[in-house]
């Protein structure tokens, strides 16, 4: 039975980002008085700058500008090519 399970891995419920690196997310949602993005990743969240409403539900490139590992939230950029 070890085995079999030895090399399952169980991933966080809150990633932790670092500022200046690069993701791919999917937009979530959309604050309209904020003008920002919402990308989710299981409990963590990052407040996207850059986003426009049309840009929900697309998978975008993000870059992290900071983050709060005891908060699990933070803010990005997104990244227009």
């Amino acid at each position: 039975m070890k085995k079999l399970f030895g090399t399952w891995r169980f991933r966080s419920s809150t990633p932790a980002f670092e500022a200046g690196q690069e993701v791919s997310l999917y937009i979530t949602g959309f604050e309209i008085g904020a003008h920002t993005g919402v990308a989710r990743v299981g409990d963590s969240i990052l407040t996207v700058h850059g986003a426009h409403p049309a840009d929900v539900d697309c998978l975008v490139k993000l870059r992290v500008d900071d983050f709060d590992h005891d908060q699990s939230t933070g803010a990005a950029q997104l990244i227009r090519e």
